[in-house]
């Protein structure tokens, strides 16, 4: 990865319009309680800034600036932040093209350098990856820290801490179920990802919900053939099957992740049940249906979490909080491989793509 300053996909017209400076170099579904700190232990936002104007903000992204997920999350940070006189700085870890263990503690290295470069008042730091490999380091410390996109219990990075609060993520499970009911009946349904740290994390919190149909799989798989295999078994064995994540799979002996689209392209094309996701991304990429997180909402709480901190709000004050917004949405081009027609009841509040 260039470590280098890189810019955010914005025009400098309208970097200049929004006011920022963008340089881009076993589970349980209790949401922790908020920190109450010890009469001993400091209270890490007493030194924040009461005023926003000239604050600085290191945000670090487990992952890279062409990911969907990714870009929604740096909107939502920069359209809170629009006429605050926060400056933004985003660090990119890529640690979903590149996923050995090797380059994950490198990148955790390299975001730390470029927080002792930065020296921001604040850090936002974005997914599991982030967590693991750098922002946990400074737990308890002086630098005051947000989270989001976190799929894992926080507690296993030490979190919620005096100096850091967040943004857990859950996917919309149950409610995807439900909305595809309305397209076929389903009894059987199978969960495919790729084995990665997210994946792991989700599913082991889609297990506690409690849904209308017989989850007989939860399959993570790195090898391109295995998820091949995988696809035309589910054809065969249930009546829908969910894709959380494939960006980290593999062609057999390669150690770079293939094209995430062209995973989902032979998904789309081979699979002969409902397909359910539940990012936008993956409905895009071809996935039937699903009610989908939003990487935006992920941005704004944080960056809301953010500014109340930079103005004096002490963190142990700001609990631990969970992304809420979920969205239909449907694909009509696999909708149409199907032979299945967009009633008024599928249209209810949902977004279509490809959009006309």
């Amino acid at each position: 990865m260039n470590t280098s300053t890189r810019r955010a996909g914005l025009s400098v017209a309208a970097a200049h319009v929004l006011g920022l400076v963008l340089l881009v170099a076993g589970c349980s579904e209790r949401i922790p309680e908020k920190v109450v700190a010890e009469p001993d232990h400091a209270d890490h936002t007493a030194t924040a800034p009461q005023s926003t104007q000239g604050a600085k903000v290191l945000l670090v992204h487990s992952y890279h600036p062409e990911y969907p997920w990714v870009d929604a999350i740096s909107r939502g940070v920069i359209d809170t932040l629009e006429g605050t006189g926060v400056s933004v700085e985003i660090f990119y870890m890529d640690t979903k093209r590149k996923t050995d263990e090797a380059w994950k503690a490198r990148a955790g290295e390299l975001a730390q350098r470029k927080l002792q470069e930065h020296q921001p008042d604040i850090v936002i730091t974005v997914d599991d990856n982030a967590q693991q490999y750098f922002a946990k380091r400074y737990v308890d410390g002086e630098i005051p820290f947000v989270f989001c996109g976190v799929n894992a219990d926080p507690s296993k990075y030490g979190y919620p801490a005096s100096n850091v609060t967040g943004v857990i993520e859950r996917a919309h499970f149950k409610g995807t179920l439900q909305y595809v009911q309305h397209v076929r009946p389903i009894k059987k349904i199978a969960m495919l990802s790729s084995d990665d740290p997210t994946s792991v994390g989700a599913l082991n919190f889609m297990k506690q919900d409690f849904v209308d149909a017989e989850v007989v799989e939860w399959n993570l798989v790195s090898d391109f053939d295995e998820w091949k295999e995988a696809v035309s078994r589910y054809n065969d064995t249930v009546d829908a099957f969910g894709v959380y994540m494939y960006h980290t799979i593999k062609e057999k002996g390669n150690p770079t992740s293939l094209d995430p689209k062209t995973v989902m392209e032979w998904t789309a094309q081979h699979a002969t049940v409902p397909t359910l996701g539940f990012f936008e991304f993956g409905i895009e990429d071809g996935l039937l249906m699903g009610v989908v997180e939003s990487g935006f909402e992920h941005g704004e709480k944080a960056a809301k979490y953010a500014l109340e901190i930079l103005k004096g709000t002490p963190i142990t004050s700001l609990p631990v909080t969970k992304a809420n917004v979920g969205m239909k949405m449907m694909n009509s081009d696999t909708a149409g491989r199907f032979g299945i027609e967009i009633m008024d009841d599928l249209l209810d509040g949902a977004r279509i793509v490809p959009e006309e």
